[in-house]
């Protein structure tokens, strides 16, 4: 009977090992079969019964474990036995993931079901199905449901985002863009524009061919979107105040139509010119403070006069402040000249209307002192009445102070604040 060593150990085998040798190097004869040995005794039995069949299967990989009542040994067999026994006791560490690919089709039609899958890369070169290993989400769930085995169904024309994230993983997710429209259609994007300056709430309507009638509405960037066109159509848009536009268009893929050409049906007055900007705090603003903000001072609740020029290319203004007291890079805003008016943007356009301290791009910040700043911004529409250009102007005023931190101090969040820009001398020039 022979004699194994390990380590400091060198010992005769119990019978249970020389039984359990025998029964590994029996297994070994089978080539890709899993032997596990679970010997409950000494260490160096376990140690020397893996080896033995490590030797003898050709192991592409061993795994040791110390279980509360013994020492486990798994070996694996793969292939011709080449593997030497100096593998046994490595770290094999595996593969990684690094990105997930997500398959499937990129337009399926409403009621229509299909099938996405998952395929994982690994930092080796390798791939495997996750199609199984993630979490499945689309959205809107409107347009088109997902189940955990990736069985996707549209429910309705629209656009959707199908998102694949591997369980108990933080990276790696994936995500596709899926067209829901009818069988044999097609979507149709584009955008209306007017000198570059998107034409909001236009109507697009298909005159003839497969989807007539269909229709929408431009967003606040001009854009739309139609589902469920084919083949030669026509298309217009029209808005009040606009002439109207007529494209012929060949649909046979998922498309886009600009029309870049948008103009208004009147000439474009001009406006440019030299103003005087006056501000006023809206009468309504609360006395007492509010969400631990102090209400704006009386001196605050005053007209504020600011001398102004305004620079005007077609639709196109700008005005510009001119007064030492404000800052420098916060001293214009932008405008729109519409059939009916001018639109005006100051500062960051948005609900709410907050800033996070005088560092406003595009906006009015008038400075108090050396520590203190008054911005001003919102939205407001003048309409067109001869030298003077007012309206309410729908935003806040806020003081902040920038010492020792930025933060903001007085403020008034309303929409009534007055705007008004009395023109200085007379223009009489017009834009087209």
């Amino acid at each position: 009977m022979a004699t194994f060593s390990y380590g400091s150990y060198s010992r005769r085998p119990s019978s249970d090992c020389v039984r359990a040798e025998s029964f590994a190097r029996y297994l070994s004869g089978s080539r890709g079969l899993l032997v596990f040995l679970h010997i409950m005794h000494r260490t160096t039995c376990a140690h020397a019964v893996a080896l033995s069949a490590a030797r003898s299967i050709g192991t592409l990989r061993a795994v040791y474990a110390i279980a509360s009542l013994g020492f486990v040994a798994i070996a694996v067999a793969c292939g011709t036995p080449t593997q030497p026994t100096s593998q046994i006791g490595r770290t094999v560490h595996s593969p990684e993931l690094i990105g997930v690919t997500i398959a499937g089709p990129a337009t399926i039609g409403p009621g229509e079901s299909v099938a996405y899958t998952a395929t994982a890369k690994m930092n080796d070169g390798s791939t495997a199905d996750y199609t199984q290993k993630v979490l499945w989400t689309a959205s809107p769930s409107s347009v088109l449901t997902i189940l955990h085995t990736g069985q996707a169904t549209g429910r309705s024309v629209g656009d959707a985002t199908v998102q694949a994230a591997p369980f108990g993983i933080g990276c790696c997710s994936a995500t596709v863009q899926v067209v829901v429209v009818p069988p044999n259609t097609y979507r149709l994007v584009g955008r209306v524009l007017e000198s570059r300056l998107p034409v909001v709430n236009a109507s697009v309507v298909v005159l003839s061919g497969i989807g007539t009638g269909l229709s929408a509405t431009t967003d606040n960037g001009g854009g739309y979107r139609l589902y469920g066109v084919a083949g030669p159509i026509q298309v217009r848009v029209s808005k009040p105040g606009y002439d109207d536009i007529i494209k012929t268009f060949t649909a046979t893929q998922n498309d886009v139509l600009d029309f870049p050409e948008a103009h208004q049906s009147a000439a474009i007055p001009s406006f440019g010119g030299v103003y005087t900007l006056t501000l006023t705090a809206d009468p309504a603003c609360p006395e007492t403070p509010s969400r631990g903000i102090a209400p704006l001072s009386d001196s605050l609740r005053q007209p504020r006069p600011y001398m102004a020029s305004l620079a005007q290319s077609g639709p196109s203004v700008t005005v510009t402040l001119s007064d030492p007291s404000i800052l420098s890079k916060e001293n214009q805003f932008s405008g729109r000249v519409t059939p009916d008016g001018i639109d005006f943007t100051i500062g960051q356009s948005g609900y709410g209307y907050y800033y996070y301290g005088p560092s406003l791009s595009d906006g009015v910040s008038d400075q108090l002192s050396t520590t203190q700043v008054l911005t001003m911004g919102g939205t407001v529409h003048v309409p067109r009445s001869g030298s003077t250009l007012a309206g309410s102007l729908s935003g806040p005023f806020e003081v902040f102070v920038t010492s020792p931190f930025t933060q903001v101090v007085q403020e008034c969040v309303a929409t009534n604040h007055q705007f008004t820009l009395t023109r200085a001398t007379a223009q009489a020039s017009r834009h087209r």
